[in-house]
């Protein structure tokens, strides 16, 4: 009797919760022209359940008795609903966008309406699917403002040269301020970090957004903020990239093996007529030869990832979990990074109380070689110099070293293999937060910020004693060098706000505390005399007085710190007009005790025009604002951290310990400053259908570090001080477009462009700074070229001709008194422009990013082409050189004085780069909910395909700088992938 009743109870206990609940469906649709909304979230409002729609904007979920569903987007105005059908279809309202799109400066979030400062912001899901390991270099060609040079295609390498409305410096760092959650990041830390966990990068530019940073903000900021949980169902996304690269198209065409010989039996040069003395017979079989050594060194390299993501919450707890494994190969063989990841982000609200924690651990080990012009063991100038007619192996398979010995040179595959270098990188960062809404003081928070950023990179160098190189080590058997450095930083900022609205008027105002140490400890040795045995630090023999073996060993330690005081504050009268201010003041140990204060502010102010009445009748305009910013910050990342200090080092003079002056004291040394102001038009048309923004700014950076020469009897021959003067001028312009926006098929466009001119206004006391093949003159484009001018070949004697300082008159005579400036190494013109088309579950992208307005010195053409490298391999331009009178040519006689400093080797740096293009296919939802799942993404996509350049070497990008030549390229890939979605 006792289990009928209880079967009876369980039995109208399940009926009465089936009746409680109740299974509703429906469909989301936008506002503007009824298309499906996918993504949305559609939650409980009693119970926190929820879903999200799919492709079609359909949901499917049980639902309590007079339940209330929540509905929301990204970018439309949240809807709740009381649930009394079981078919509950939804018109989600479109948010204007300025209100959907925020505004992140690391300090304060605020709508993009109310904005007044400069800001750029890409969204890390444009860009996470690209096979690329440092993200900086995502970043390129997405805003307009910041110039993103990749200055190497190592694995792992970051974009070297990164530089927001122009360079502000000289000799400081040009290099922007990265804050990851809170956190200062460097360059060095990119390699580590998995571009997948990036939620937002926001770029500040201009002086109201970067004055909130005080000394660090001059270079401008980009504010990183990684992913976080939501308030919806747990979601287990998975994405695997495999993907194949290769090596571009070499334009400076070299010599072949018949052309070489020909070269050296039949052309008269310095060294006479086949100066190798190679029989008929030797001549004909050499010019059969290929020596491969492009086929040999480099390889098709393989990169894959994996990504594995889980994020979720309720109204209380929010998580991301990710873990992700990047393995990439280098195009030059023995180069590669294998990197692992980790991340864990959790918020938790507790009443009043909000808890957050972001922690990441990130490893990687990266396996990398020697670029630019030096010749050991780099791979990029041995495929230069070899004689084609060289293989890199004998017939029996050891390396070919003395045939190598006859163009003076080592066998650089020999060199680069049994040389290894190495970096092992362990970064962690933790960042814990609180903040508390008074309850009592309604619009009273505070908060408070604490972040460790923890670093060892591990860096050996291994150099094998039957190299080259080996026989150029103390003792000449080769040597070990183990370095270690480890850095911490900690930041901690604790603030106050308070923000009220009484009628029209609504204002919000913090202060801030901030606190910043960072501590470096470094070690490391080189030893000497190895066995060869182990291939690694176990090699090291013993040394003695005697055997030269004797190691060298280094230690230090490091600390700077920066104390801050700041406020912010935001004010808006009627939602239409509005001004954001800052103030900061920073003391910092670098610089000397009357200096380690200064004061840093800006102010902007803005104005929506669209919602003044007299255009509430102009339908196609949808946004309308002005806004114009003034203020300052500044540059102290030059020298040392003691660089202010007078420091000594320790040395020995005939048996005797002593000390020598290191770095002389610098009472006077302090903070370079750049004062910038700005004025924008943000403008929106047909509904936001076509949406942009016009910017013009002036930049100028005051006491610019420079080195100032000094008596020689000082010790020194100059001195860091804070002389000089530069200003950068520059327009931004950006325009994006939904040129077709139906239920099926879309096409959007987009284009941004920037000019810039940086200009030198004053130097320490002279007119003009020479640096080898450039200049900084006062009134002149900053990094100039300063080269005599080259004429041609005087057809009647072979020898070169040049331009006098005049340029009318010519000359045989190389006089560097003929120097002028002829261009400038940094680009002025910049920019991208991307379209996108869609239909159904197909999407078509590409974008392409260009560069013009500057100069490449050539430095490997003008090695190619120089007569005394002829016993190595040469350009194949010199086989039109002049050889008898009469002869047109623009390569001059070998017999000629040959000079590098003229503009023969000077070439347009401007290219067109396809920089990306992707194919992908959206699986449908009625298929996905089949296989019980809830995304399913196939792609293919192609990294820098092709480049419009007239540059003769691998990369215009990559060598634009001093010299260009002989760096790491670039590579041409194809990537396949998948996103996988639970």
């Amino acid at each position: 009797m006792k289990r009928l009743l209880l079967l009876i109870a369980m039995t109208v206990t399940c009926f009465a919760y089936a009746q409680a609940q109740r299974e509703v469906s429906g469909r989301i649709t936008d506002s503007r022209d009824g298309s499906p909304v996918q993504d949305a979230n559609v939650r409980v409002k009693e119970n926190n359940t929820g879903t999200s729609t799919d492709k079609d904007g359909r949901f499917r979920l049980q639902v309590p008795a007079n339940g209330t569903l929540v509905f929301s987007r990204i970018g439309f105005i949240e809807q709740e609903v009381k649930v009394t059908d079981a078919v509950v279809n939804i018109v989600l309202q479109f948010a204007d966008a300025s209100l959907r799109e925020v505004v992140v400066t690391g300090y304060t979030v605020q709508s993009r309406r109310e904005a007044t400062a400069s800001v750029g912001k890409v969204s890390g899901a444009e860009v996470k699917m690209q096979p690329i390991a440092s993200f900086d270099q995502l970043l390129q060609g997405k805003t307009p403002g910041i110039l993103i040079q990749s200055q190497s295609g190592q694995p792992g390498a970051s974009a070297s040269n990164i530089t927001i409305r122009g360079k502000g410096s000289v000799l400081a760092s040009t290099q922007p301020l990265f804050i990851v959650d809170g956190v200062q990041i460097t360059g060095a830390d990119f390699q580590s970090i998995n571009p997948a966990d990036i939620e937002s990068y926001n770029i500040l530019k201009d002086a109201v957004a970067t004055s909130q940073y005080g000394s660090r903000g001059a270079n401008g900021v980009i504010v990183v903020t990684t992913r976080r949980g939501a308030n919806a169902k747990t979601k287990i996304n998975y994405d695997f990239q495999y993907g194949i690269g290769r090596l571009p198209e070499n334009k400076l065409r070299l010599m072949t093996s018949a052309e070489k010989i020909n070269f050296e039996m039949n052309y008269d040069h310095p060294y006479g007529m086949n100066f190798f003395g190679w029989t008929a017979a030797e001549a004909d079989s050499l010019s059969k030869v290929n020596g491969n050594w492009e086929e040999v060194m480099f390889r098709k390299a393989n990169t894959q990832q994996h990504v594995l993501s889980v994020t979720g919450g309720n109204d209380k707890t929010r998580f991301f979990v990710s873990g992700s494994v990047f393995d990439q190969e280098g195009t030059v063989i023995a180069t590669a990074l294998k990197r692992y990841t980790g991340r864990l982000n959790i918020d938790h609200t507790v009443n009043n109380l909000k808890i957050g924690l972001s922690s990441f651990v990130g490893s990687s080990k990266l396996s990398n070689t020697n670029e630019n012009d030096q010749f050991i063991g780099s791979p990029l100038n041995a495929i230069r110099w070899a004689n084609p007619y060289v293989t890199p192996y004998l017939p029996d398979g050891s390396f070919n070293e003395f045939d190598m010995i006859l163009q003076g040179q080592p066998n650089a595959l020999k060199e680069l293999l049994l040389n290894p270098t190495t970096n092992n990188q362990l970064k962690a960062i933790a960042v814990a937060s609180l903040e508390y809404k008074f309850p009592f003081a309604k619009g009273l928070t505070a908060k408070t910020n604490w972040g460790a950023d923890y670093t060892d990179d591990d860096n050996t160098r291994y150099i094998n004693k039957t190299t080259y190189l080996g026989s150029q080590q103390v003792g000449a058997n080769g040597s070990f060098t183990h370095g270690n450095v480890k850095t911490v930083r900690y930041t901690g900022t604790t603030s106050l706000s308070y923000g009220k609205q009484f009628g029209d008027h609504n204002f919000r105002i913090s202060v801030f505390n901030e606190y910043i140490k960072a501590r470096a400890t470094t070690f490391g040795y080189t030893g000497y005399g190895l066995t060869g045995v182990f291939g690694n630090g176990g090699d090291i023999t013993p040394g003695t007085t005697s055997n030269g073996f004797i190691p060298t060993v280094a230690d230090g330690r490091t600390e700077t710190s920066l104390l801050s005081y700041f406020a912010i504050g935001d004010y808006s009268y009627k939602n239409k007009y509005f001004i954001n201010a800052s103030v900061r003041r920073d003391g910092s140990s670098k610089l000397a005790q009357d200096n380690k204060w200064v004061t840093y502010g800006g102010v902007g102010i803005g104005w929506q025009i669209i919602s003044e009445n007299f255009l509430k009748n102009v339908k196609w305009l949808s946004q309308l604002k002005l806004k114009a910013s003034y203020g300052s910050a500044g540059n102290q990342n030059v020298g040392q951290s003691y660089e202010a200090k007078e420091l000594f080092n320790s040395a020995t003079y005939n048996g005797q310990g002593g000390l020598v002056l290191a770095n002389f004291k610098k009472p006077g040394l302090t903070w370079e400053v750049r004062t910038t102001a700005n004025v924008g038009l943000e403008y929106g048309l047909f509904k936001d259908r076509v949406t942009g923004s016009v910017e013009v700014y002036s930049a100028v950076t005051k006491g610019l570090y420079l080195n100032r020469q000094i008596s020689g009897t000082s010790g020194a021959n100059s001195i860091l001080t804070n002389l000089g003067k530069l200003r950068n001028n520059g327009i931004e312009v950006a325009i994006n477009a939904d040129v077709i926006k139906t239920k099926n098929f879309n096409w959007q466009i987009g284009f941004n462009h920037t000019f810039n001119k940086s200009t030198v206004l004053a130097l320490d006391g002279t007119n003009e700074n020479i640096n080898g093949l450039g200049i900084n003159r006062v009134g002149e484009r900053l990094n100039s070229i300063f080269l005599v001018r080259y004429a041609g070949v005087d057809p009647a004697t072979g020898n070169a001709l040049y331009y006098k300082a005049d340029g009318k008159t010519t000359t045989d005579i190389y006089d560097p008194n003929d120097k002028v400036i002829v261009g400038t190494f940094d680009p002025s013109n910049f920019g991208a422009f991307n379209t996108l088309v869609s239909y159904k579950g197909i999407e078509l992208s590409a974008q392409f990013t260009y560069m013009y307005g500057h100069k490449i010195y050539n430095n490997d053409r003008m090695n190619v082409e120089n007569p005394a490298y002829v016993i190595s391999n040469i350009s194949a331009d010199l086989l039109t050189e002049w050889q008898n009178p009469g002869d047109i040519t623009n390569i001059p006689s070998p017999f000629s004085d040959f000079q590098a400093g003229t503009t023969h080797f000077v070439e347009d740096g401007k290219f067109l780069r396809l920089r990306n293009v992707t194919l992908s296919y959206d699986i449908p939802a009625a298929t996905l909910s089949k296989i019980k799942l809830s995304s399913f993404r196939f792609f293919i996509q192609g990294q820098n395909l092709h480049t419009w350049s007239k540059f003769q070497g691998y990369d215009p990008e990559v060598s634009t700088g001093t010299l260009g030549g002989s760096q790491y390229p670039l590579l041409k890939t194809i990537t396949f992938g998948v996103n996988i979605g639970l």
